[in-house]
């Protein structure tokens, strides 16, 4: 079989990995995807040469924006909207629901907002 057509399988197994693993939080408070004991996810895993479970960087729009939270983004948008634009998971959102006072921000997402021009718009490519 020839690359093209192998880049793409693997890039479809990729995206279905993605879109129907589990995610959680692990040990350490590390934001992992992993099989949840499904052996057509594990088989996924192993031929996409994965741990199981996959640990997953703290990644802007994917992992919570609160500072010390592992948790995986439910929702966006303005939830304490002084302070800007924010990714939550369901734990802060649930604290925002609730009138609870503005969490410490992480810098990747002070930094994201810092970087939003006059109409509020981020730069291309953040």
């Amino acid at each position: 079989m020839d690359n093209y057509i192998m880049d793409n399988y693997k890039e479809a197994l990729e995206e279905m990995v993605w879109q129907f693993a589990h995610r959680s939080v692990g040990k350490g408070n590390k934001s992992i995807l992993w099989s949840g004991g499904l052996s057509a996810l594990e088989r996924a895993f192993k031929a996409l040469g994965w741990d199981n479970p996959k640990v997953i960087p703290d990644t802007d729009g994917l992992i919570c924006d609160v500072k010390r939270c592992s948790g995986w983004v439910e929702a966006q948008g303005g939830m304490w909207a002084d302070t800007g634009y924010w990714c939550l998971c369901a734990e802060h959102i649930a604290s925002c629901r609730r009138g609870n006072p503005q969490p410490q921000m992480k810098q990747r997402a002070m930094a994201r907002e810092a970087s939003r021009d006059e109409t509020g718009r981020l730069p291309i490519g953040l």
